[in-house]
């Protein structure tokens, strides 16, 4: 089953895809905004689960670590209501705690410049959520 992960960010959403048989995680691209308007999110992102035949949908839920739902989160909870109004396929929250910081470090250890980085970074960290999510499920 193809599993598609998103890692929403202020200025980007990092979109990251599974093989079709569910086991390992690639990120796809980052979709770059300005100011965040759900709507065009939402519909580049129903284009991508169509091209690339996705069956489920995990979109990174930072809440802290106390716990705590901040806008981050608030602004995640918000996106998985529109997209689960707009698609017929599963949309689900996941813990995303440290998946920016293991993809600093990732991109650092293969000497990417600081402005490939600050470009690429919601991307990588799409990835490291889904194959974290993989992993959760024994997929991995």
């Amino acid at each position: 089953m193809k599993v598609m992960a998103l890692d929403l960010g202020t200025k980007s959403c990092g979109v990251a895809v599974s093989d079709p048989t569910g086991k390992l995680a690639r990120g796809l691209k980052n979709i770059h905004f300005k100011t965040l308007v759900y709507d065009t999110l939402t519909d580049e992102i129903i284009e991508l689960i169509q091209q690339e035949k996705v069956e489920e949908l995990v979109i990174g839920y930072p809440i802290t670590l106390a716990g705590e739902i901040k806008t981050q989160a608030k602004q995640a909870k918000r996106l998985k209501k529109m997209m689960g109004q707009k698609i017929a396929i599963p949309v689900v929250l996941f813990d995303e705690r440290f998946t920016t910081k293991m993809a600093a470090h990732f991109m650092e250890a293969q000497g990417l410049s600081k402005k490939q980085q600050a470009a690429e970074i919601d991307q990588y960290s799409a990835a490291i959520l889904l194959q974290d999510y993989l992993a959760s499920k024994g997929s991995v």
